[in-house]
């Protein structure tokens, strides 16, 4: 997250972090009874600061502009995590469920992380060629970047499919420091010195160098672990809910649809190495349940709203659609940081799917489901999963996106 805290390096990162999490505890604990405090943690506020940064990725999503680097988003960000930490206290205050604490928990440590991580990233490309080696890395700004090792190329490969042409793999046998050898290829990076290296390029006239994305956050442990406690919630959020067997047959059904419509879109005998990966599968899939579920949730809402004043399927439907589309944005963030050395890019995609995440998390903070802005939040959740599973193609913020596919029809 590129943002003006990038300013500061370890140790002003660490203590920002620190003087953050004390500030909040402080305020929590001695100023808890303050009108402003209360609000800070509020339900309205969490609502007021999802629905501001959901716009926010809607426009980056959209056009190519940065929103996430601008001063405003970054003031959102901290907002949002000061909300996130009181409302985490407050629960623990008040013994508030397991589930509650887990999503939470979960969320803020991947922000918390991502924040004040920010400026202890270190992320370049090293041209790397047999001829000799090289202990130099270059960021995106073309500034030098010493590494604590050297590489050599020993050797480049390209493995194609039948066809003789598409390339199925790129992998680069390396030497480090003029002795051990370590292979890396797209997805399957090769680990040294706490720093990934990833086959990014290579020379496509003759394959005398190779060129290998290095990156280093000293701060991904915690965001690891953001990830499995949002996942726990979610398995949660989602376990003893149901008791339709219809529903979920419908939701099967629908979700097998949609995954097929999916997949036939894509010539598996030319897929990309990005796309080969252990991740692909259950990404892919998780994703099509949580379509069909929130599919569902908008068809049930009308029915039951017409039926009868009472609103309970449709929410059950919402919820296990939200706690799914964070299972399955997991899942895709640990693919893009084996293959791109980033779990998070701010690409267009990610962020509508970020901004249907969003949209779903405000619906099930409101009180009352039954209301028509109820109904009007699940329409938007459902527009913005039609953007992102298919509409970005054709905004203009996909000339510049890592997850543009229609070259592969």
């Amino acid at each position: 997250m590129a943002t003006f805290i990038d300013l500061f390096e370890y140790p002003l990162s660490a203590i920002l972090a620190a003087a953050f999490v004390l500030s909040v505890i402080f305020l929590h604990t001695y100023l808890g009874h303050l009108r402003w405090v209360r609000l800070l943690s509020s339900r309205t506020t969490g609502i007021a600061l999802l629905a501001c940064i959901a716009v926010g990725l809607m426009v980056e999503g959209t056009w190519p502009v940065s929103i996430h680097s601008s001063a405003c988003f970054a003031l959102l960000m901290l907002l949002l995590l000061t909300s996130l930490s009181l409302a985490i206290l407050r629960g623990l205050t008040h013994h508030a469920g397991l589930t509650f604490l887990l999503s939470h928990a979960g969320m803020f440590l991947i922000l918390f992380a991502s924040y004040f991580g920010s400026p202890d990233v270190v992320r370049g490309k090293m041209i790397v060629s047999g001829n000799e080696s090289v202990q130099v890395a270059y960021d995106g700004q073309g500034r030098v970047l010493p590494m604590p090792f050297q590489l050599s190329l020993q050797d480049f490969h390209i493995d194609y499919y039948a066809d003789g042409h598409s390339p199925r793999q790129y992998t680069s046998t390396l030497i480090v420091n003029g002795v051990d050898t370590v292979c890396t290829s797209v997805n399957h990076p090769a680990h040294v010195s706490g720093y990934s290296l990833l086959q990014d390029s290579y020379d496509m006239k003759s394959h005398r160098y190779s060129v290998i994305q290095v990156v280093r956050d000293p701060w991904m442990f915690l965001v690891f672990c953001g990830m499995i406690f949002l996942a726990l919630g979610s398995i949660m959020l989602l376990y003893g809910r149901w008791h339709s067997p219809l529903v979920w047959l419908v939701t099967l059904v629908l979700a097998i649809c949609f995954t097929v419509l999916t997949i036939l879109k894509i010539n598996f005998e030319t897929l990309m190495p990005a796309l080969r990966s252990w991740w692909f599968v259950p990404h892919l899939f998780i994703y099509m349940v949580a379509y069909a579920l929130m599919a569902l949730a908008l068809v049930m809402w009308l029915v039951e709203y017409m039926s009868r004043p009472h609103v309970h399927l449709s929410h059950l439907l919402m919820r296990s659609s939200s706690a799914l589309l964070i299972t399955g944005m997991i899942a895709g963030s640990i693919w893009a940081q084996q293959c791109w050395g980033d779990y998070w890019a701010w690409d267009p995609k990610e962020n509508w799917a970020a901004v249907t995440w969003l949209f779903t998390l405000v619906y099930l903070h409101m009180g009352n489901h039954r209301t028509l802005p109820a109904f009007l939040v699940i329409l938007l959740s459902f527009i913005a999963l039609q953007i992102t599973w298919y509409g970005v193609d054709y905004l203009p913020s996909a000339v510049h996106s890592l997850h543009t596919y229609r070259w592969l029809l």
